[in-house]
């Protein structure tokens, strides 16, 4: 492992909020990670700490805090990924605990996980494992099923929403 120079600083002793900024211009998308409890109820949690892992065979991954979305990923093994479009803004803000008055996002069961009903793509997905990583769990899973819509993304950069590019092809 190589060491540092002595004019550069180390993570760990940068503030919180230095790193927030710095990572924060890594421009991701939007997704709404779901899954149904013990009692048939659906919930969701906005993250854009979702991916892809590998094609063969298709396997993804979710970064997720502690909180009621981890605990019925952890108890079911599964969870559905709706990635946003970029009209759903509404939606990525009420799966962050920021609801307004507007309509409560609906969500739809294809196969066997809920998912939105309209989002950008969506992703159903059998967890293989489990990691902690300081204050997360890393759940990468293999997709079960998918699908995908017309749209543009919604874009997070610099801790804001941003409006895609216009599709490529």
């Amino acid at each position: 492992m190589s060491r540092l120079g002595s004019n550069v600083k180390e993570v760990t002793d940068m503030a919180d909020l230095d790193f927030r900024r710095h990572v924060s211009f890594f421009a991701t998308g939007v997704a709404v990670i779901s899954g149904e409890d013990a009692a048939g109820s659906v919930h969701g949690v906005t993250v854009n700490s979702f991916g892809s892992v590998s094609l063969e065979p298709p396997t993804v991954m979710v970064s997720l805090r502690p909180g009621r979305a981890m605990e019925i990923v952890e108890s079911t093994g599964r969870y559905g990924a709706s990635i946003l479009t970029q009209s759903q803004q509404h939606a990525s803000n009420h799966f962050a605990g920021n609801r307004d008055n507007s309509e409560q996002p609906t969500f739809l069961t294809r196969l066997e996980v809920p998912t939105l009903e309209t989002c950008l793509a969506w992703f159903e997905c059998e967890v293989l494992d489990s990691f902690t990583v300081n204050d997360h769990v890393l759940f990468p899973a293999r997709v079960t099923a998918c699908g995908s819509a017309e749209g543009d993304p919604l874009i997070f950069f610099a801790s804001q929403y941003h409006s895609s590019p216009n599709r490529l092809g």
